[in-house]
C-alpha cells in the first residue's frame, strides 16, 4: 500500500470513529508503529487530525479558523493558569534588559507582571502583539515597547509575514518568550495554530539568549497544524506549575 494511499484509508477511519489510539491504527493499516506515528504527523500537519496522548481525533476541515480565535475570546480562556504563568515569568525575566515577546494571550499576561528595572532603568521589549505593545505602553515609562511591524493577521490581533521577520535583523535579546497551541512531550515537538505565527516566533527564538516556552497544561499532550519547533529549541518551560528547564540546564534569573 502506497502511503498516500495507507493516509486516505488511516483518515477516513478517524472520520468515521472520530478518535483513533495508536493501536487502532496499527490494527487497521497492518504497519509498524514508526509508520503509524509518521502517518499521523503528516495529517496532523495538514489539519486533518489533532494528536493527543496514545492517539489522535479528526478534526473538521472548517474547524482550523477555531484554533485561532480572536485575541479579546483567547484571552479569559484559563486565566487564573495565565496569570500564574505570567507571575512565573516576570521572576525569570528579572535582570533583562531587552526581550521579544510574541502575540500569544498567554504572554500577555506579562503586561501586568513585568517589573520595571531597577535605579531607572530602561526594559526594551519588542513584540509582534498589538495589545501587548499598547498594554505596555501605558504601564510604565521605563518599559520602551516597539513593534516589529507587518502585516495585521485578521484575527489574532498580531503582526505576522516577511517584514515583521526582517525587523529584527542585527537585534538580539536577553530572552524571547513565546507560546504555542501546544506540545507533544513524548514526540518533543511543539506546534501553532496558524501558518504565519511560526516564522516570527522563530526569528524571535534565533535571536535570543535564553528562549522560553510558556503554556498552561492544558497544552500538554495536544496538538495543531502547523510545526513550531522542538522542546529542545527552548532553555526552559513555564507553565502554570512553574518552571522546568528543558536541555538540561538550570533556569535563572537572566543576568546582565
Amino acid at each position: 500500500m502506497i502511503s498516500e494511499e495507507r493516509r486516505q484509508r488511516l483518515l477516513a477511519a478517524f472520520r468515521r470513529e472520530g478518535a483513533l489510539s495508536i493501536a487502532d491504527a496499527i490494527r487497521i493499516l497492518k504497519v509498524s508503529r514508526m509508520t503509524v506515528h509518521r502517518d499521523l504527523d503528516r495529517l496532523a500537519a495538514a489539519g486533518l487530525l489533532r494528536k493527543v496522548h496514545g492517539g489522535a481525533v479528526a478534526i473538521d476541515p472548517e474547524a482550523e479558523s477555531d484554533l485561532a480565535r480572536p485575541f479579546r475570546e483567547r484571552k479569559p480562556a484559563h486565566a487564573a493558569a495565565k496569570l500564574q504563568i505570567a507571575r512565573h515569568l516576570a521572576r525569570l525575566l528579572a535582570g533583562a534588559r531587552t526581550l521579544a515577546l510574541d502575540a500569544s494571550s498567554t504572554v500577555f499576561g506579562l503586561a501586568q507582571t513585568l517589573q520595571p528595572p531597577a535605579r531607572g532603568g530602561v526594559l526594551f521589549v519588542l513584540t509582534n502583539g498589538i495589545p501587548l505593545f499598547q498594554a505596555l505602553r501605558r504601564r510604565h515609562p521605563a518599559f520602551h515597547a516597539a513593534l516589529t511591524g507587518g502585516e495585521p493577521h485578521p484575527r489574532t490581533d498580531s503582526l505576522v509575514g516577511p517584514l515583521a521577520v526582517r525587523a529584527l535583523e542585527g537585534l538580539r535579546f536577553d530572552a524571547a518568550v513565546v507560546s504555542a497551541a501546544g506540545a507533544m512531550e513524548d514526540e518533543g515537538l511543539v506546534y501553532d495554530s496558524t501558518p504565519e505565527g511560526p516564522a516570527v516566533k522563530q526569528a524571535f527564538l534565533a535571536r535570543a539568549t535564553r528562549r522560553i516556552l510558556a503554556l498552561d497544561t492544558s497544552k500538554l499532550g495536544q496538538t495543531a497544524p502547523y510545526l513550531l519547533g522542538r522542546l529542545a529549541d527552548f532553555d526552559v518551560l513555564v507553565t502554570e506549575e512553574g518552571p522546568r528547564p528543558l536541555r538540561h540546564r538550570k533556569p535563572e534569573n537572566i543576568r546582565t
